[in-house]
């Protein structure tokens, strides 16, 4: 993937993850194998449902990347984007671009309808439920990341780290997720 690819391909996920990024340690879920494509009854074009500022009007999903807009912001499966099954969500794990952690993204496909998710860090809800669920792992399950923003201390990023599938699988469960929107055909 060329340089520039990539940059555009990261800027769509920015998009995705709003102003406050939340981050996994690794790609989600935990000692899964990588999937090498998309399933077949997700290929083609899909449509925005509602039109928002979290979703893009059109995504294509090919075999193996895909596509928010124009091929050039392609997110390509490979070390860089990786794609995963769990719980009933095909999860699109994509390294950040500053560090070594991973922005998650979470589909679920019903007839003709795909569902969006992400952890979303704007949502103050959310980061409660992340942090009693991660809580429990010595306190380096949940870390909020602090800049200074003038004279007040902002939330920049939430670090999440759940230590092994169960307590990633609670993260889903207790209501950690935010539906962005779906897609129809």
């Amino acid at each position: 993937m060329k340089p520039s690819t990539l940059i555009r391909s990261l800027g769509a996920i920015i998009l995705f993850t709003g102003c406050v990024e939340v981050t996994f340690s690794e790609p989600m879920p935990l000692n899964r194998r990588d999937k090498t494509h998309f399933p077949n009854s997700w290929l083609g074009e899909w449509t925005s449902a509602l039109q928002g500022d979290d979703l893009e009007e059109h995504l294509t999903i090919n075999s193996q990347y895909v596509s928010f807009g124009t091929e050039t912001d392609a997110l390509v499966l490979g070390t860089e984007n990786v794609l995963r099954k769990f719980a009933g969500y095909h999860i699109l794990s994509t390294r950040s671009e500053d560090s070594d952690r991973w922005n998650l993204l979470l589909a679920k496909r019903s007839k003709d309808v795909l569902h969006v998710y992400k952890f979303d860090g704007s949502d103050k809800e959310k980061a409660a439920i992340w942090e009693e669920t991660l809580s429990t792992n010595e306190g380096v399950g949940f870390e909020a990341v602090k800049k200074k923003d003038g004279a007040q201390e902002k939330v920049s990023e939430y670090k999440l780290n759940p230590e092994n599938n169960r307590i990633f699988r609670k993260l889903i469960q207790k209501g950690g997720l935010t539906h962005m929107g779906d897609y129809v055909r």
